[in-house]
């Protein structure tokens, strides 16, 4: 089974086209699963391990991906990613996790042992191509698998 960890900000054309190469990599549909990820930035809420201990945590985190998609938080971005592999024959989970995004991608994508990271980023200016943002940066920098960067799709898309 081939890992693909999508980590998903809120902008939903960047989702749209992170969704859309996952779904014309050469790999069938069955072979491969899909982690879509969310990280909420500067979530102040109590951190169930500290609170309740580490056997918590683990049946917290289980019930929060069953329930993750009822929520109101989960940005329309997510939505558009969901909605395309609903569309489609790829099994996928979503997830949700606060902190440092760049931390939390990778800490996740070591914790699932994710063959591929597909990260989107924002068209820029011939200038801005010399830096990709913060967090990609960050990620493609300090990953130990492969990372896919794919841009947004243009508004003519």
């Amino acid at each position: 089974m081939y890992r693909v960890l999508l980590p998903v900000d809120t902008n939903e054309s960047r989702a749209r086209a992170q969704s859309e190469t996952i779904l014309e990599l050469p790999v069938a549909a069955g072979d491969i699963t899909v982690d879509v990820l969310h990280v909420y930035e500067n979530v102040s809420t109590n951190d169930p391990q500290w609170a309740a201990g580490e056997e918590f945590t683990e049946s917290f985190d289980e019930e929060m991906a069953e329930t993750v998609r009822t929520t109101d938080r989960i940005p329309s971005s997510v939505e558009t990613a969901v909605d395309l592999f609903e569309s489609s024959d790829y099994e996928f989970t979503v997830h949700e996790r606060r902190g440092e995004p760049a931390v939390e991608i990778l800490e996740f994508a070591a914790g699932q042992d994710s063959d591929m990271i597909i990260l989107g980023i924002s068209r820029r200016s011939p200038v801005g191509k010399v830096l990709f943002g913060s967090v990609a940066q960050a990620v493609i920098l300090e990953s130990d698998r492969p990372v896919m960067v794919v841009p947004e799709l243009s508004s003519e898309s």
